[in-house]
């Protein structure tokens, strides 16, 4: 077991252009137990390599996305605040 920082304890995704399949090396613990979660039900998920410590993972590159945070505007946070009171408050009187 290496004695790493958090700042050595990478996660590197790895894919090119020519290939359907994209590798994932972890040291994300939590990544990790998503990861093995899903291997039961998603033949496509193959580990490569498995320590103590750190994992590596083959899957389809087409799983691999990057998502940005929705931007709302001062209208759209409100009317969700709202959505949210009237649920609340929908629960609370059952």
């Amino acid at each position: 077991m290496a004695n790493l920082t958090k700042y050595e304890q990478e996660t590197i995704i790895n894919y090119n252009n020519e290939e359907r399949a994209a590798s994932i090396f972890t040291y994300d613990k939590s990544l990790i137990r998503k990861l093995d979660k899903r291997l039961a039900d998603h033949p496509d998920i193959k580990v490569l390599r498995r320590v103590v410590d750190w994992a590596e993972y083959l899957l389809p590159k087409k799983w691999i996305k990057v998502g940005f945070p929705r931007q709302l505007s001062d209208e759209q946070r409100a009317e969700m605040a709202n959505r949210m009171r009237a649920a609340r408050d929908s629960v609370n009187e059952d």
